[in-house]
């Protein structure tokens, strides 16, 4: 059958058509799952900001030794990053694009967002964060921020991770898929995270550097030092840890010793 003169003129015409009709629903499906991907990160940006504010401009600043700064310094930004590193961890695991306007909520937004509420905690009580010591002493407020974005990647790796991971092997675990042992480097790494924090909090040292650590070994075992127990409790948490994390691993090692060949 042939092809008039006219259809053979409009079928190049239609065929470009269907061509930029199927670009224009790829772009607009890509532009989709761009927000999708960046929706959670601004979600987690936002509250981190909003928290921020709340603790700068509405708590009072000198309570319990300045904690709400130093959330709002260190707290927020840490946990923010670790969460917004799981959900680019994620995604990339599900070999997903990672588009740019992560980076740009991450390292644009959520600082510049938690200075700006600085500055109005500031404007409201200038002789706490100026007092004797300058002016020149909040150059060190973005600097803090900054670190505590970075303390975010410890945040997320003896936390965040090993939670997901757990939450990941136990969904598996009920499906039949794979045995109860793979919770047990999760659980670790969950176990050290929590054995640090309780070990600080539990301990004020009068050094730094080794002597801190050699202090909060020797508050470990119970020897005299340059340490003060704060919480007697949380030492002992913290040795049930070390002592669960090493049953876990010395009691398989020497069972497998142990058994008759």
């Amino acid at each position: 059958m042939s092809i008039s003169g006219g259809d053979r003129a409009r079928a190049p015409h239609g065929a470009s058509h269907d061509g930029s009709r199927g670009a224009s629903h790829d772009s607009s499906r890509g532009a989709s799952h761009d927000a999708a991907a960046v929706r959670p990160v601004a979600a987690v940006v936002l509250v981190a900001v909003a928290l921020a504010w709340l603790l700068l401009t509405v708590l009072d600043l000198r309570e319990n030794d300045g904690m709400a700064p130093l959330l709002a310094m260190f707290g927020l930004p840490a946990l923010a990053s670790a969460i917004v590193i799981q959900l680019v961890i994620t995604r990339m695991s599900e070999r997903r694009h990672v588009p740019r306007p992560v980076l740009w909520w991450m390292l644009a937004v959520l600082p510049t967002g938690i200075l700006a509420a600085f500055v109005a905690a500031i404007v409201r009580d200038p002789e706490y964060f100026i007092g004797d010591d300058g002016p020149w002493m909040l150059v060190w407020v973005p600097i803090f921020v900054v670190v505590g974005m970075l303390l975010g990647a410890l945040l997320w790796f003896f936390f965040v991770f090993p939670l997901v991971n757990l939450g990941t092997a136990i969904g598996r675990i009920v499906r039949g898929e794979v045995s109860a042992g793979v919770v047990v480097m999760p659980l670790v790494l969950l176990a050290i995270g929590v054995l640090c924090v309780i070990g600080g909090l539990s301990v004020d040292t009068d050094g730094s550097g080794r002597a801190s650590w050699g202090a909060i070994i020797a508050s470990f075992f119970g020897i005299p030092g340059a340490y003060d127990v704060i919480w007697e409790p949380g030492l002992w948490i913290v040795r049930g840890i070390v002592a669960a994390i090493v049953l876990v691993f010395a009691v398989p090692a020497l069972a497998g010793r142990l058994r008759p060949r």
